[in-house]
């Protein structure tokens, strides 16, 4: 039975979020108190993290079954798709968030390329500025658009270095019944960033070291 430390025990709430540095924890916490609506680019290598801060955003100003309308980002080709997507009645918008919400919340997943429907896009995010919270990813920053970018805060979400992810490494293998001392676990960590530079690859470390003490011990 291969144990999944990284589905297992990935973030429910923001305070359970490894942030890679504090800069990056301030920003974010900025829009989870609700002090930020610009539109949220958050942009990053793999693994880093976008998806699960573009999900926990939402469920840490409005709960965990907050409404949020997702749009692939391939349909940001299509003027008449993105007016479709992002913009319902002004007039019905300013009286209804979704039920007992503060505001509405669309995610973008993975906006690796340039959108054609740059006009459309522009138009609705100064439609909904200050109304609704737009948040995008990528791994392509360079790719998005300028007008996108320049109404947008766009932040870099990097992979948590060793040291930070130490204390969330070691809750993990606590609750599996591993005991390893901090060095030993941070040498392990040290050498799948020096390698990987990805979160998830720290997730597969920790699966072999639980992995390998279940096998020790049933011997």
């Amino acid at each position: 039975n291969e144990m999944n430390t990284q589905f297992k025990y990935r973030p429910q709430q923001i305070q359970d979020f490894v942030f890679a540095s504090d800069g990056l924890e301030r920003k974010i916490k900025q829009y989870t108190s609700g002090n930020l609506l610009r539109p949220l680019v958050l942009y990053g290598p793999n693994g880093t993290g976008k998806s699960t801060l573009a999900d926990l955003i939402p469920k840490t100003l409005d709960g965990k079954d907050v409404k949020v309308t997702k749009i692939k980002a391939e349909d940001l080709n299509s003027n008449a798709e993105v007016r479709k997507l992002f913009t319902r009645s002004k007039q019905f918008d300013k009286l209804f968030a979704p039920e007992g919400q503060s505001r509405c919340y669309t995610v973008v997943e993975e906006v690796n390329f340039d959108p054609k429907a740059k006009g459309a896009l522009r138009d609705s995010l100064d439609e909904m500025e200050g109304r609704d919270l737009v948040i995008f990813t990528t791994n392509e920053v360079g790719k998005l658009d300028e007008g996108l970018l320049s109404r947008a805060e766009v932040v870099e979400v990097t992979p948590a270095p060793p040291e930070r992810f130490l204390a969330h490494a070691k809750k993990i293998l606590k609750a599996e019944g591993v005991t390893l001392d901090d060095a030993s676990v941070l040498e392990v960590l040290e050498s799948v960033y020096d390698l990987h530079h990805d979160n998830r690859a720290y997730y597969k470390a920790l699966d072999e070291i639980v992995a390998e003490i279940n096998i020790s011990t049933s011997i």
